[in-house]
C-alpha cells in the first residue's frame, strides 16, 4: 500500500471505529462441502453430468462412466467401455434425457451409445461395451447409431427428449431421432470440428461451436442457418444457453484469450466479455434460474459470474490441475467441477435456509467474534472472543504452543466498511492496528493438551468486535444438518468460511465433513442459529474435520476457574 492510501486508511479507520459493522457479502457464494474420489484411476474426469432429479451424478474418463450418489457421494457402479472413448474433451460428450432414463454418450468411432442408467441391467442401445458390478464382467452387444465418419465431440438431447443432436470432427451436425435411431436432419456449414452443441430451453435453436472460430444457430424444425457468429477466441470449445434462452455464452479452446464471451440470441451481437481466467476456459454453465454463469479453466479454478452485471462474483479453488467440467443441479443447489486432478468436487450454495437462518446473516454475525492468530515458531491458527466485557478468547493448544503471549488480529474494515482480507496489510501494519485495536496481544491464562484447548484473556480489542454466540449448555445437532465454519486458512486470504456437514458427536471431538485447512485450526464451527457447536482442531486429505465440542470449553472454563459473564446469566 503506498503512502498516500496508508493515509487515507489511516483516517478512514479513525472514523470507522465507532461505526457498526457494515453487512458484507460472502467470499463465496457456493463452498466445497464433498470430494468423490476412488473410481478415478483410469484417466482424468473429462465431464459431469447430474440427472434431472439431480440425485445421481455421472462422470466420464477415459474408457468409464461412474454413477454416483449426490446425497452421500458414494460411487454406485462402473460402466467400462471396449474403447476409448474420447481423446480430446469437448463440453459435453455426455447428455441425459429429461425424463432421465437414457443418457448420450459420443465415441472415436464416430458412433452414439444410449445408456440407460436408472436399471441394474444394461439396457443400451449404441455399441459394445462393458457393465461392471464389482468384478464381473457382462458383455452385450446392442445397436448402434451411426453417421460420423469422425470423433464425435458434443451431444445434447433436446428439451423434449424426443431428438438428439450430435457434433463431430467431420464437420457435420445430425438431429437423431431418439427411438428409431435414425437421422433427422445433417446441418453442414463449418470448416472445421464441431466442438460443442446445446439446445435452446425452448428446443427451437441450436446452437454449434466449431473450431473454425464461429458459433451457429440453427432453426431446429427447417434445419436452416440463422446466425453466423464469427468470435476471436482462437477456436470454440463451450457454448450453452441461459435459462431464459436469450444470452448465449462461448468460451475458447486451448491457446485463445482465456475468455468468457455474451452474446445477444436474437442479433447475434456480442453484449459482454468475462475477463479473469488465466488459463482456456473449458466448460461453462449457467444456473437454472440464469443469474449466474461458473466457468471452468485450464487455470485449476471455476468462476463465478453475475450474468446481469457481467462481475466476477468468486473464485472457487482446491483442484490441483486443470478444470474440465463444471455442471450445475437441476435446482442450482449444488455445482460439479471435475478434471485432470482425477477428483469431482462437488459444492454447496451458501444460502439453502430461509432469510432469517442465511449463511449471510451468519458470518456478519460471527466474523466480528474470529481472531487470526500469529505464532512465530509455531505456526498460525484462529481464535474466538468468548467474552468482550473480560476480553476473553479461546482457541487450540497446539496453535498457542508452550508460549503465554501470542499475536492476535481482529478483522479491519476498509474505508468502504468491507472486510480488509490481505494477510500482509495487517503484518505491515501492526503499529496503526494497535492504537485502534485491530491488533493486541493475547495472553495464555489456562491450557488443557489433551482436549486441546486454550484460553487467552487479550490486552485490547476494536470497538467492532463482537463475542461468539455460546450456550453454556450447546445445543444439539443432527447427522446431516449444515455447520458453518469460519477461520482463517494458512496462504489464503483471511476470515474466509466454509460449508460442512455434521457427521456425528463423539466422546472428545465432533465429526465433520468439510473442506477445512491449514489455518483454521481455533476456527468456529456454527449451527444453523449461528450458536458455537465447538472449534475445528483438524482435518486430513479426505474432507474429514474433527471440531473440540463446546462443552469441552466449558469444562475448561470451570476447572480453570476462570471467570466469565456467563458465569452470571
Amino acid at each position: 500500500m503506498n503512502t498516500v492510501k496508508r493515509l487515507h486508511f489511516l483516517i478512514s479507520m479513525l472514523f470507522l471505529v465507532t461505526i457498526p459493522f457494515l453487512q458484507s457479502g460472502f467470499a463465496q457464494d457456493y463452498v466445497h462441502y464433498k470430494t468423490l474420489t476412488g473410481s478415478n484411476d483410469d484417466g482424468w474426469v473429462e465431464c459431469v453430468t447430474f440427472s434431472p432429479d439431480g440425485q445421481m451424478l455421472t462422470s466420464k474418463n477415459f474408457n468409464s462412466i461412474h454413477l454416483w450418489n449426490v446425497g452421500t457421494g458414494k460411487h454406485i457402479r462402473t460402466f467400462v467401455f471396449s474403447e476409448t472413448m474420447w481423446e480430446v474433451m469437448p463440453q459435453n460428450p455426455t447428455s441425459f434425457s429429461l425424463d432421465g432414463e437414457m443418457l448420450a454418450i459420443g465415441s472415436l468411432n464416430g458412433s452414439i451409445y444410449l445408456w440407460d442408467p436408472t436399471t441394474s441391467e444394461t439396457i443400451l442401445r449404441g455399441g459394445v461395451f462393458y457393465d461392471k458390478i464389482g468384478d464381473a464382467l457382462i458383455s452385450k452387444h446392442l445397436n448402434t447409431i451411426v453417421g460420423h465418419t469422425e470423433k464425435v465431440l458434443g451431444v445434447a438431447f433436446s428439451p423434449d427428449g424426443r431428438t438428439l443432436v450430435s457434433g463431430g470432427y467431420d464437420n457435420i451436425i445430425h438431429l437423431w431421432d431418439v427411438w428409431t435411431g435414425k437421422s433427422k436432419k445433417t446441418l453442414t456449414g463449418h470448416t472445421r470440428g464441431v466442438s460443442t452443441v446445446a439446445f435452446s430451453p425452448d428446443g427451437k435453436i441450436l446452437a454449434s461451436g466449431s473450431w473454425d472460430d464461429t458459433i451457429r444457430l440453427w432453426d431446429v424444425s427447417s434445419g436452416k442457418l440463422q446466425k453466423t457468429i464469427i468470435t476471436d477466441h482462437g477456436g470454440i470449445r463451450c457454448v450453452n444457453f441461459a435459462s431464459d434462452g436469450l444470452i448465449l455464452a462461448s468460451g475458447g479452446d486451448f491457446g485463445s484469450d482465456n475468455t468468457v464471451r455474451l452474446w445477444d440470441v436474437k442479433t447475434g451481437k456480442h453484449n459482454t466479455t468475462l475477463e479473469g481466467h488465466t488459463g482456456s476456459v473449458t466448460s461453462i454453465v449457467f444456473s437454472p434460474d440464469g443469474k449466474t454463469l461458473a466457468s471452468g479453466s485450464g487455470d485449476w479454478t471455476v468462476r463465478l459470474w453475475d450474468v446481469k452485471t457481467g462481475k466476477h462474483n468468486t473464485t472457487l479453488t482446491g483442484h490441483t490441475s486443470d478444470v474440465w467440467t463444471v455442471a450445475f443441479s437441476p435446482d442450482g443447489s449444488i455445482l460439479a467441477s471435475a478434471g485432470h486432478d482425477k477428483t469431482i468436487r462437488l459444492w454447496k450454495l451458501t444460502s439453502p435456509h430461509p432469510p432469517k437462518t442465511t449463511a449471510n446473516q451468519i458470518y456478519n454475525n460471527a466474523i466480528r467474534a474470529v481472531m487470526w492468530i500469529v505464532n512465530p515458531g509455531i505456526g498460525e491458527g484462529s481464535g474466538v472472543l468468548l467474552d468482550k466485557k473480560s476480553k476473553l478468547a479461546i482457541t487450540n493448544a497446539h496453535v498457542t504452543g508452550k508460549q503465554n503471549t501470542i499475536d492476535v488480529y481482529f478483522p479491519a474494515p476498509d474505508e468502504k466498511g468491507e472486510l480488509i482480507k490481505d494477510r500482509n496489510f495487517y503484518l505491515t501494519n501492526g503499529g496503526v492496528l494497535k492504537r485502534l485495536g485491530y491488533y493486541t496481544k493475547g495472553h495464555v491464562i489456562s491450557r488443557n493438551e489433551k482436549t486441546d484447548l486454550a484460553t487467552i484473556r487479550l490486552d485490547g480489542l476494536p470497538e467492532t468486535a463482537r463475542e461468539i454466540d455460546w450456550k453454556l449448555t450447546p445445543p444439539a445437532t443432527k447427522a446431516g444438518e449444515l455447520v458453518y465454519i469460519l477461520g482463517n486458512p494458512a496462504k489464503q486470504d483471511l476470515w474466509r468460511w466454509t460449508l460442512g456437514e455434521f457427521l456425528n458427536d463423539h466422546q472428545d471431538f465432533l465429526h465433520i465433513q468439510s473442506d477445512v485447512f491449514g489455518g483454521n485450526s481455533g476456527g468456529p464451527v456454527l449451527n444453523k442459529q449461528g450458536i458455537l457447536l465447538g472449534i475445528v482442531a483438524r482435518s486430513d486429505q479426505l474432507m474429514n474435520a474433527a471440531a473440540i465440542p463446546a462443552r469441552h470449553i466449558n469444562q475448561l472454563l470451570s476447572e480453570s476457574k476462570v471467570k466469565h459473564s456467563r458465569i452470571s446469566r
